[in-house]
């Protein structure tokens, strides 16, 4: 099984830790959801899983996989905003090497295909958080990572994002989470790491696991 490991990590930059002594193993076919407060070190952690930035300390391995196999909605707005939604695609997928049907990958996140054409810049903030996603899933990756995914999205939106999400770990995936929409998220991760004072604990089984409650330490 794919697995990615954190094994006495500390994060943070310029060799100052924000979270230190993380221990966690991230595993195929799960949900996994970050929690913690706004500068908590989320978006580090994944940044420092992904490999994207150097760990203070400690180290990170892969097994059965490698960096090659992931990919993530991070940084904000990870598309080219003075490109269609269309285009878009198109020059992620030339990128991977790939030839990926960019309607039917639009359609597959609940773009409306009336905005296909249209500069993404122009987007509502919810077809922004799709688009995202979209680009993100093109490589098909086996470890996706996605920070705050449900910002802007209606009810409806946020409850077809949660489908998306399930429907991708069923197929032997691993989906990482960050969000602070706690009620909404709840009953859809298989997982939660909650990082809170400079650590980071995670809980495999959240049968009976109100998120709201471990977000507030109750």
């Amino acid at each position: 099984m794919p697995v990615i490991s954190a094994t006495n990590l500390s994060i943070g930059y310029k060799g100052s830790p924000i979270v230190s002594n993380i221990n966690l193993r991230l595993s195929t076919g799960r949900i996994i959801c970050l929690l913690g407060a706004n500068g908590a070190g989320k978006t580090t952690l994944m940044k420092t899983l992904l490999g994207r930035i150097k760990p203070v300390s400690g180290e990170v391995t892969y097994t059965g996989t490698n960096i090659n196999e992931m990919s993530a909605a991070i940084d904000h707005p990870s598309f080219f905003p003075y490109l269609s939604g269309r285009e878009n695609v198109e020059v992620v997928s030339a990128f991977w090497g790939l030839d990926v049907d960019p309607e039917a990958a639009l359609d597959g996140v609940g773009i409306n295909r009336a905005v296909y054409g249209r500069k993404a810049k122009d987007y509502s903030t919810g077809m922004k958080e799709r688009l995202e996603l979209c680009l993100a899933l093109v490589p098909h990756p086996r470890f996706l990572f996605l920070d705050e995914p449900q910002n802007g999205l209606d009810p409806d939106g946020i409850a077809s994002l949660s489908e998306t999400l399930r429907a991708y770990r069923d197929k032997g995936n691993c989906v990482v989470i960050s969000t602070h929409l706690l009620h909404e998220i709840q009953g859809v991760p298989d997982e939660c790491i909650m990082i809170r004072h400079g650590r980071a604990v995670q809980v495999t089984d959240l049968t009976g696991v109100n998120l709201a409650d471990l977000y507030q330490g109750r």
